[in-house]
């Protein structure tokens, strides 16, 4: 894989973001959506540096915005702990001939710095609007597998049709 082009660094705030490969859906079911969020939590409880301000998982990716109060690598090791857990996970739930057709994960993952406040709101409501963007549900109170249920709505109300519309990452 690819050397990361930006330095993960302590106190910023990052999107960071993955797609199955493919496009795969790798969420067939709750309890995979389940087994991915435990997997966050287990690995948060480890790297107690690590801050996630949002998050929302689809069927075939995910995206968080996430900072470190430690350092940029702790960032990294996170991220590398949760892919493979869950990958891992995956591939022993599946028919064995899926297991070996494809890696789990496109990338590494991908990473966005957000250098100001105004792009921190957005990039929030990004993530937590996604499962509207795709088309996965009418309404977001409908859809769990998101942050938007546990941030201050106000805030991130305002961006809402510029995410559907505009915004792209």
């Amino acid at each position: 894989m690819p050397i990361r082009k930006i330095i993960l660094e302590k106190d910023y705030y990052y999107h960071i973001y993955n797609r199955w490969f493919e496009k795969q859906i790798i969420f067939r079911n709750d309890n995979d959506f389940k087994r991915f969020y435990k997997t966050i939590i287990k690995y948060n409880k480890i790297y107690e540096g690590i801050k996630i301000l949002s998050y929302s998982f689809i069927p075939n990716h995910f995206h968080f915005i996430i900072t470190s109060i430690k350092s940029g690598l702790e960032i990294s090791d996170f991220m590398r702990k949760i892919q493979q857990s869950y990958a891992m996970y995956f591939r022993l739930s599946s028919s064995p001939d899926l297991r070996k057709r494809w890696p789990v994960f496109e990338w590494r993952f991908k990473t966005k710095i957000i250098d100001n406040d105004e792009y921190l709101e957005q990039c929030i409501a990004y993530v937590n609007f996604n499962p509207l963007k795709h088309k996965i549900v009418d309404n977001i109170d409908n859809y769990k597998w998101t942050s938007y249920h546990k941030i201050e709505k106000k805030q991130i109300s305002k961006y809402k049709d510029i995410i559907l519309k505009e915004l792209e990452f």
